[in-house]
């Protein structure tokens, strides 16, 4: 037994004099002959090059001491900046025992200086993607946490004079934000993170907190989080908490959102969505899976009110946008933005000193073709300069940058306009293709809120087609193709529209005023063509009581240019009257209306066949249906326009007062 005493007596003698050997060996070592070893590990891990320019040193004890200096991670190969990650300086201490055990507990960690480059590139490759390993996919089954509890604890995180940036030039982003302090601590005190720097070419501002990072690892109960941020004039504010924050589970955040354009979101959030007056608006925020819900919306853009609730699922390839929102009180100047035009009610682009009226906004094709979305949208009721409107039904679906509107429905003075509209981002040159139907719209009714809505009167229905393409709003409508009509039935035009012509122009033209009533017609047609842009009128058609004024010419979309003659030829012989034609020239924006005394009188006279004057309009009947029991005025005219007995005088049944009988009955004379 003496001998096994000794024995054991001798080998705990070996073992004490070979870990005081060892620790005496690992005190001297020079740590900075493993530096080359310790990189090239890390580069073959990363399939990334990982240098240490600096010392290496460490500090046996408990806890154990480490310093590095110089530390570089190299970029992507395709990327413009060399590296990727640098830190000046790292200092942390790593308690021993409780590795034993399979745990990380730091007592301090210090980051002196880090910068660290995020980017993609135009093809959607990320650099911190690091490429092919065979060890890669096991390292990171081993590595990645399951739960808060998997995460090492660190007890107080310093970070001094960093730097972080983030590059996305698909999504126009550029974040060189500075990292002034990122703290923690035991018990109650906080994490808090503040950067500054600069984002897509604006100002940028974070402040973050949360718990402290012992709350983040041990705490069962759901780690509360704050967020306030500001880019440019965009002011973002989170409040809430997150149950399990590593896999961003149990998300349950109210979110405050305001600025001055909501289209200053798309880079942020990458929701396309167009130009805005002012907004605010709150929700909350939560996550289920890929999905992410923005519910209980409720706000303000411009003077409209906005409520419903919006999804961003980042599943699949693109983000897909599902949303519901309804505006119980719209403003119609707060729907500018969709058709490229300014809310703010500027125009778009001066040309020569003046201003053209068709906006010459760019299709946005980086929004059409960053996500895809299939958003329903109802405004109740539609408040537009001159009348409330009724509701406004839509529904967006926006597919590898193909935009669909389809319904595209919003009620007007008791009738609708209805169809579809579609614009094609995914082509080279982006085309717009819109066919909406115009039917049984009431003008009394439409300015029912207006100070002349007892003046006005008459039923109109119509079409629009019309096809383009082009890289604006402006190039799409002057390369367009398609047609445009409209009949307006049995109707009065207020004093007030009247008196702001001169009154010499309506003379020449024979229509007869009456003081200040409003002028009755029986009906007025518009039936023209676009090719090319070019608008060509087919029929231009206004049956007052004593007159028919016919207009023909044409409008130039490219450059808005302004060419037609208008006509008024007497259904029975006036005094005052000179039938001379009244040129309208200039633009669309600034038209100017004359008359040339020298042309002859005679291409006004009575005596020229109804027949030949409204022949076009036999082709309209069918494209604007005007023969309805809603618009028999319309319906007759068209009708006594193909009548043989209508071939030898202007002085047809269409001299029918505005309260006449509909067809069928005896024809009258001017009222």
């Amino acid at each position: 037994m003496a001998v096994v005493k000794w024995i054991g007596y001798g080998l705990l003698g070996l073992v004490v004099t070979v870990a005081a050997g060892v620790g005496i060996a690992l005190a001297v070592f020079d740590w900075n002959d493993a530096r080359g070893f310790i990189a090239r590990q890390a580069s073959k891990a990363l399939n990334r090059e990982v240098a240490i320019d600096g010392d290496l040193n460490v500090q046996l004890g408990d806890p154990l001491r480490i310093r590095v200096e110089g530390l570089r991670v190299a970029n992507a190969d395709w990327s413009d900046d060399r590296t990727m990650a640098e830190l000046r300086v790292l200092d942390l201490q790593l308690r021993v025992w409780p590795l034993l055990r399979g745990d990380f507990e730091f007592p301090e960690i210090r980051l002196t200086g880090p910068k660290l480059l995020l980017e993609k590139n135009r093809e959607g490759a990320a650099n911190w993607a690091f490429g092919p390993d065979p060890r890669k996919e096991a390292a990171k089954e081993t590595v990645k946490p399951e739960d808060r509890n998997d995460l090492p604890i660190i007890e107080t995180l310093v970070v001094e004079e960093g730097r972080l940036r983030f590059r996305d030039p698909i999504r126009k982003i550029d974040i060189d934000s500075g990292v002034n302090t990122a703290v923690g601590g035991n018990g109650d005190q906080e994490v808090r993170l503040e950067g500054k720097g600069d984002f897509a070419g604006k100002p940028f501002t974070l402040t973050a907190a949360g718990g402290s990072l012992e709350y983040l690892r041990d705490d069962p109960k759901p780690y509360p989080l704050r967020v306030e941020t500001a880019i440019g004039k965009t002011r973002g504010k989170i409040e809430g908490s997150i149950a399990e924050p590593v896999l961003l589970q149990g998300v349950d955040l109210s979110v405050d959102l305001r600025g001055d354009d909501l289209a200053d979101v798309f880079p942020i959030l990458g929701i396309p969505v167009p130009t805005t007056r002012p907004y605010a608006i709150s929700g909350h925020l939560g996550r289920e899976g890929d999905v992410w819900r923005f519910e209980g919306m409720n706000g303000k853009v411009g003077e409209s009110d906005l409520s419903g609730q919006v999804a961003v699922d980042l599943g699949g390839e693109r983000p897909r946008i599902t949303g519901d929102l309804t505006s119980r009180k719209l403003a119609a100047v707060d729907l500018a933005g969709f058709i490229g035009a300014s809310p703010e009610g500027r125009g778009d682009y001066p040309t020569k000193g003046r201003e053209r009226i068709i906006p010459a906004t760019e299709v946005p094709l980086e929004k059409l073709r960053t996500a895809d979305m299939d958003v329903k949208f109802r405004g109740e009721h539609v408040e537009a300069p001159f009348s409330t409107l009724d509701d406004l039904d839509a529904r967006a679906k926006l597919e590898n940058g193909r935009l669909v509107l389809d319904p595209l429905s919003l009620g007007v003075g008791g009738g609708r306009v209805a169809g579809t509209a579609v614009l094609d981002g995914g082509r080279k040159t982006p085309a717009l293709d819109v066919n909406l139907d115009i039917r049984q719209i009431k003008l009394a009714r439409l300015f029912r809120e207006t100070a002349f809505a007892q003046e006005m009167g008459g039923t109109a229905s119509g079409r629009i087609q019309l096809k383009g393409q082009g890289t604006t709003v402006a190039n799409i409508l002057g390369a367009s193709d398609g047609k445009l009509g409209v009949a307006v039935d049995g109707g009065r035009i207020t004093s007030y529209a009247v008196k702001g012509l001169k009154t010499n122009i309506l003379e020449t033209l024979g229509v007869v005023l009456s003081g200040d009533r409003p002028l009755p017609f029986n009906c007025l047609v518009a039936d023209v063509t676009v090719k090319n842009g070019l608008v060509e009128s087919r029929a231009l058609v206004l049956d007052t009581p004593e007159t028919l004024v016919t207009a023909e010419g044409t409008i130039n979309l490219r450059s808005e240019a302004v060419d037609m003659t208008v006509l008024g030829r007497a259904k029975s012989p006036q005094i005052f009257a000179t039938h001379v034609p009244v040129h309208v020239r200039g633009t669309l924006g600034s038209p100017d209306i004359g008359v040339n005394a020298t042309e002859s009188a005679a291409r006004g006279a009575a005596a020229v066949a109804l027949g030949v004057l409204l022949t076009p309009l036999a082709s309209v009947l069918p494209f604007l249906d005007p023969g309805s029991d809603e618009q028999p005025h319309c319906g007759e005219l068209v009708r006594n326009a193909r009548s043989p007995s209508n071939s030898n005088t202007g002085s047809s049944g269409t001299g029918k007062g505005r309260d006449a009988a509909p067809s069928g009955s005896q024809s009258g004379k001017s009222q």
